[in-house]
């Protein structure tokens, strides 16, 4: 399908955070240095740690898989929430015959590329006490009863015991793997008096910053009062002070062991599963005191930071304005020409079929028209923006197929090796996906999630704008038309003439006054059912007698069997009304004869025509008709006594 490219799928959430960041980074650098690789990704930006209902809109996207279309699937696990989907994921590639690698954390039938933890961590532990000497330490843990957790406390233990030292529970500090918790667990430290260890030995570098802050706070040197180390090798360390000793992932020797294991794969399709182990890169720092200071260096980081800071808030800046541009006008328009002037270039919005029909519904458009937007994406998609620039064969507008991922994906890739695929939704509710092209500019993800975020709720804006306007036009449809009838009640005859008479310029003007016969009869027999069927037969008789008069011919029904139609002509009101009476007589006729119904409908009609000059209001030509319809109403009574008015002859 790409040209003798093989399709590379990934599966990962929170592409813009750590760890996934810089894998991809590795990753796309070596992918964009082949020519015969396409790098499809399916990522959300909320990290799937939490069942709610954001978590069904950001998922959705790994339902837009085309499993067809990769050759090899990658899957990455952050979190211990993102199993199940990634695990589904796993599944259906097995279905298929899809390799699966996945990164970190081994699913069943996948080839693995494994980190060895506990080898690094208790480098770090031996280090310490062989380079440094130390003896008392304090080990600040994650979270309690949790693998990553316990498998360096054990790591600590055992390396302290190969020294005579033993790791006892009170020095065990659970900072949960986040920096609030731990400043709690050191607070509870210092309160406790205990006296300040020979080093804070943490399970990942965000604790060890934390450490180190609360230990600035009370007055301690690091490493001159106490050592503190970290793990992980996570970005924000390198703007630390002091640079923390750690370990860090070496993500291109990683990566080279992925693309080759990729090549294997490929060159042998009888290769069984199996592990591929990589250790840390432990990094003696500042920290312990293994490493001083760079100052100069340390500051040309600084600015580096501060600089891409600033891309980003100018970047934040113009996300704000696309928001507020879209809150003032929230119509489907507007949206679509704001977010093309704002959104990344190649940008392919793309949206569920249900979400179109609703956000582009007519005015006039039914109940039954309309569908709701639900929580399962359907396979029918609408490109509701592409800001790629063509000359000729561009795909907005388009309906096509979620198999697709885009119209015409073949054709819109030469140049490009990799497609990020993110979800449109807001909470639960699916909206759909957009697809943009990786560029690799240093914040490129940030800005992303910035226009992510964004995108989703002026998307939902737009949604909501578009269902009250639905709900408006119900309200109006319910207060101007007869819920029996489905024609212009009263209220709404009289609203709508007017808006009519104030607008064109006419000069005359017809009414006709239409009474059902025999009602009583029909109701006190048959029914009240069939009454309103009679009354149904008789609006749908007047509508299509107007629509083969003139379309700008005005039917309603007045209250019980009175209906009212009213026209504004150039002239030829006498004219008109006398066609509409024929049109109407005829149309009455064939609905009797093909509604297999014991009765026939009839009406009493008297029609009433006056210059628009000569009237002061139109409840005088309507009085008129009611009088001219009441005679023709007596005629009708004025029949033999033995006249049946419900016949079948």
């Amino acid at each position: 399908m790409f040209e003798n490219r093989h399709v590379i799928g990934f599966c990962c959430t929170a592409v813009h955070k750590e760890p996934v960041k810089p894998f991809f980074k590795a990753l796309t650098e070596r992918i964009n240095l082949r020519n015969d690789c396409f790098l499809l990704v399916y990522q959300c930006f909320d990290e799937l740690y939490y069942h709610n209902p954001e978590t069904v809109g950001a998922s959705s996207v790994f339902e837009a898989i085309n499993y067809d279309m990769v050759d090899v699937m990658i899957v990455m696990k952050t979190s211990e929430n993102q199993g199940k989907y990634l695990a589904e994921i796993c599944n259906n590639c097995n279905a298929r015959n899809v390799p699966v690698i996945s990164i970190d954390e081994a699913f069943p039938n996948t080839f693995n590329i494994s980190y060895c933890y506990g080898e690094a961590f208790s480098e770090i532990v031996r280090h310490i006490i062989v380079e440094h000497g130390c003896k008392r330490i304090k080990h600040v843990a994650g979270l309690r009863e949790n693998d990553f957790s316990q498998t360096r406390i054990d790591a600590c233990a055992s390396v302290m015991a190969e020294y005579g030292l033993k790791l006892e529970e009170r020095d065990i500090l659970y900072g949960e793997f986040w920096d609030e918790p731990t400043y709690r667990v050191m607070d509870e430290f210092f309160r406790s008096g205990e006296e300040l260890p020979d080093a804070f030995v943490c399970a990942n570098d965000s604790m060890a910053m934390a450490v180190c802050q609360k230990l600035a706070e009370k007055g301690y040197a690091v490493p001159d009062d106490v050592i503190v180390t970290g793990f992980d090798g996570v970005e924000i360390e390198k703007y630390h002070s002091p640079r923390l000793t750690t370990a860090a992932r070496d993500y291109v020797t990683v990566v080279d062991g992925l693309i080759k294991l990729i090549d294997d794969i490929r060159s042998d399709s009888t290769l069984k599963p199996y592990t591929i182990p990589f250790s840390y890169v432990n990094i003696y720092s500042e920290s312990c005191g293994c490493k001083a200071h760079d100052s100069v260096k340390s500051s040309k980081m600084l600015t580096d930071y501060v600089r891409n800071y600033a891309y980003v808030r100018g970047f934040e800046e113009n996300m704000n304005k696309m928001g507020n541009k879209i809150a003032i006008d929230p119509s489907v328009e507007n949206a679509r020409e704001t977010m093309r002037r704002f959104a990344f270039g190649g940008t392919i919005v793309c949206i569920n079929e249900q979400y179109n029909t609703y956000t582009s519904a007519s005015s006039n458009a039914s109940e039954e028209e309309l569908k709701i937007l639900s929580a399962t994406p359907t396979d029918d998609m609408f490109v509701f923006l592409e800001c790629v620039e063509r000359a000729e064969g561009g795909i907005e507008g388009r309906y096509f197929k979620r198999s697709e991922i885009i119209p015409d994906l073949k054709d819109r890739i030469p140049g490009n090796n990799i497609l990020l695929i993110i979800p449109l939704y807001s909470g639960r509710f699916v909206i759909g996906y957009f697809t943009t092209y990786y560029v690799g500019f240093e914040t490129f993800f940030e800005q992303l999630y910035m226009f992510n975020s964004m995108a989703n709720r002026c998307l939902e804006v737009v949604h909501t704008h578009e269902q009250m306007r639905f709900l408006n036009r119900k309200m109006e449809y319910m207060f101007t038309h007869d819920h029996l009838t489905a024609i212009y009640n009263r209220y709404g005859f009289y609203k709508n003439f007017k808006a009519d008479f104030a607008g064109v310029e006419r000069e005359d003007i017809f009414i006709a006054s239409v009474d059902l016969n025999d009602m009583k009869y029909i109701n006190d027999t048959f029914g009240h059912s069939e009454g309103d069927e009679a009354l149904r037969m008789t609006a749908k008789a007047l509508t299509l007698a107007a629509k083969e008069t003139d379309e700008n011919i005005i039917c309603s029904r007045f209250g019980g069997d009175e209906f009212v139609v009213a026209m504004l002509c150039n002239g030829d009101a006498k004219e008109k009304s006398e066609q509409f009476h024929n049109n109407f007589d005829t149309v009455l006729e064939e609905i009797n004869s093909t509604s297999g119904k014991k009765y026939k409908v009839s009406a009493s009609i008297g029609l009433s025509c006056a210059s628009v000059s000569e009237i002061e209001s139109i409840d005088e030509l309507i009085d008129l008709a009611d009088v001219m319809m009441y005679n023709d109403k007596a005629r009708h009574k004025r029949r033999p006594k033995n006249y049946k008015p419900v016949t079948d002859e």
